[in-house]
């Protein structure tokens, strides 16, 4: 929208100034008329014209096995700030009702009210009022004072000006100008637009009476004699438009035909420069490939990096790496922020003068390749279907599009659809087209000041539990978690270099429990939470059931009774996980697959027994029997539960 007001403006005030010095003076009026309402049509028009393309090329990230997954956004409340948008937007609706009230005002006064008298002269209605001194016509009507015209006031010559505003439709013009006043209120130069229209009009009226036969120096006289009165209105065609002096000069003016060819070729580059500049500039976006890298023909290896960019990301053999231009010169470095020399390994490193696009295709596609690619397409459907996400497999999904893009479309139409076709997330995909991958992961840099920060604490760690060691004490460092989790991130965070200047992590010691434990395996309470513990001969650390270490650093730790636990949770009912997950699960009787109404309606006929979830080829599926006497029926509502899963039916065994 701004570049829609200003470029419209600025080409509307131009326009308007080319009249001013070329046109105005001269009495080609009827050209005059037309080039005015020609310039706010074009003023309009020139802001969408698009005079340029600027293309702009989008590096793609290398490809990754990754995950697309909806987050919930956080939003934090911040101090109260003026929205000078809506403050904008809500003067420029005063300022339209306003003048739309205006409008309105104005039309209004042109109808015929109760206590006027219709006459008429020639083919237009003659309205009589009282209240109105000054003659003026709108559309099909001329307005005079009823007076004036009772006692002859009102000479002939001036209900014939009059006559030619009608005979001309002036009026047309006016309710033109008049409706983009309403719409762009703000803009002053629509307001001196309509003045030139206004007067222009009043030249063309009184050309039309000067060629009736009247001597110029008696309408001037005419035009004196009533130019005393003081009424004004914006939407009507007046006898008495002011400027006399102007007028005058312009009906003894007389201008020669090719002043006015040579005047309207000067327009020429006028118009040509406003939509250069004025125009529209158009941005598209280009996806290329990061880094390039192919064989040529003299077996040259050519590594292509974007010219548009400086500095920026690169992945070459599978590996990141940045580089940067300098110059004619192209440097490249590793993670560490080592300069790597490929050249001397056969590379070339150039830049990049053209996109270029590769779609990898199977030479002979086979009927296995089409069988691989269905299975591909079904677990991707499947799989996205479970967990209402895109799911993407490295090199899974890499050859099931290489496949896809191999066959043609009759292949395409009787074999799996593309499953990611459609909109996800707000992003619509088409038929061989692979969600593109997450950013990648900002990597912090780490400070000079955090470096000795942890090196004087891992120093300190390290001289105190070397000293234990060496006396045989037990008096080892006193370890904060909080202290712990800092300084390991930024030990992660140190590339190799920094590393190997840098004090060694620190040798740990577990801490010592809250009592000698009684037995290998039991339950301890960790800040609250319950877990069931396995020990490890010559070994402090407690581990949990699926075999890892349960982090005690700095909390609060108890042993438990088994006696002791708190109840686990209700069993999960079947009819639940069925109105949760809908269709994207899969249900089968007696291992014979059906919908999820059919899969419901038998739970409510049969009871919740013989009932099991698991995955089937994959998927977690609900499998349902006629016959449970053989099965064991259970359901886990939470897998990683440390008591173990909830079952059902409490008396069977699993």
């Amino acid at each position: 929208m701004e570049h829609f007001i200003i470029n419209s403006s600025v080409c509307l005030f131009v326009l308007w100034l080319a009249y001013k010095l070329l046109l105005e003076n001269t009495s080609w009026h009827v050209f005059k008329r037309w080039f005015l309402i020609g310039s706010l049509i074009i003023s309009l028009c020139i802001p969408f014209i698009v005079v340029e393309t600027i293309v702009v090329p989008i590096e793609q990230t290398p490809f990754a096995a990754y995950e697309l997954a909806l987050e919930e956004t956080i939003i934090e409340e911040t101090a109260f700030e003026v929205n000078w948008w809506y403050v904008t937007l809500g003067i420029y609706i005063i300022g339209f009702v306003v003048m739309l009230w205006r409008f309105g005002k104005n039309l209004n006064s042109f109808r015929i009210q109760q206590e006027d008298e219709i006459s008429s002269y020639k083919t237009y209605q003659l309205i009589l009022r009282n209240q109105i001194t000054i003659p003026h016509s709108f559309l099909k009507r001329i307005f005079v004072s009823k007076k004036d015209h009772g006692t002859n006031k009102i000479p002939a010559v001036v209900l014939e000006h009059e006559k030619a505003h009608l005979d001309q439709k002036h009026t047309l013009d006016i309710l033109f100008i008049e409706s983009l006043i309403v719409l762009f209120w703000f803009n002053p130069i629509l307001y001196i637009i309509r003045y030139s229209m206004k007067l222009n009009h009043e030249f063309l009226a009184d050309r039309v009476v000067l060629n009736q036969g009247i001597t110029t120096t008696e309408y001037q006289q005419l035009l004196l004699d009533h130019a005393t009165t003081s009424y004004e209105q914006s939407m009507a065609n007046t006898f008495t438009f002011p400027i006399i002096k102007k007028r005058f000069h312009i009906m003894k003016t007389h201008t020669s035909n090719t002043s006015l060819v040579l005047r309207s070729l000067a327009l020429i580059p006028i118009l040509a420069l406003l939509v250069i500049s004025c125009g529209k500039e158009e941005t598209e976006f280009i996806e290329i490939e990061e880094t390039v890298i192919e064989e040529q023909q003299n077996n040259r290896k050519i590594i292509a990096v974007d010219p548009s960019d400086p500095e920026g990301n690169i992945t070459i053999n599978g590996e990141p790496h940045f580089y940067k231009i300098k110059g004619e010169k192209i440097e490249i470095y590793d993670q560490n922020g080592i300069l790597q020399d490929f050249e001397s390994q056969g590379y070339e490193v150039v830049k990049a003068d053209e996109i270029i696009e590769v779609v990898e295709v199977l030479e002979n596609l086979t009927p296995e390749d089409i069988t691989t690619y269905n299975q591909l397409a079904k677990k991707h459907e499947q799989y996205m279907k479970l967990k209402d996400q895109l799911i993407v497999w490295e090199n899974e999904t890499a050859h099931m599009q290489t496949v896809f893009n191999s066959m043609n479309e009759e292949q395409r139409a009787a074999n799996e659809p593309w499953p990611f076709t459609g909109t996800h997330y707000g992003v619509e995909y088409k038929p061989g087209q692979i969600p593109p991958p997450p950013p990648p992961a900002i990597i912090k840099v780490v400070t000079f000041e955090e470096i000795e920060q942890y090196n004087s604490w891992a120093k300190q760690i390290n001289d105190t539990n070397n000293e234990a060691k060496k006396t045989g004490s037990n008096e080892y460092a006193i370890v904060k978690a909080k202290d712990v989790n800092t300084f390991k991130s930024i030990y992660d965070n140190m590339t190799k270099a920094q590393k190997s200047n840098a004090q060694p992590w620190p040798n740990l010691p577990p801490p010592p429990p809250p009592a000698a434990p009684t037995a290998n395996s039991g339950y301890i309470k960790v800040d609250g939470n319950i877990y069931h513990y396995t020990l490890k001969e010559n070994d402090n650390n407690f581990y949990d059931r699926k075999g890892n270490i349960i982090d005690v650093y700095g909390k609060t730790v108890e042993y438990v009774k088994k006696e002791d636990l708190p109840p686990p949770p209700p069993p999960a009912d079947p009819l639940d996980y069925i109105n949760d997950k809908g269709d994207k699960m899969n249900y089968y009787i007696d291992d014979v697959k059906v919908n999820a109404a059919k899969a419901k309606a038998f739970i409510k006929k049969n009871g919740k027994k013989g009932i099991e979830i698991g995955p089937v080829d994959g998927v977690y599926s609900l499998k349902m029997y006629t016959s449970s006497d053989d099965k064991r029926v259970y359901i886990d509502q939470n897998p990683d539960n440390i008591y173990g899963p909830t079952r059902l039916d409490r008396d069977l065994k699993c």
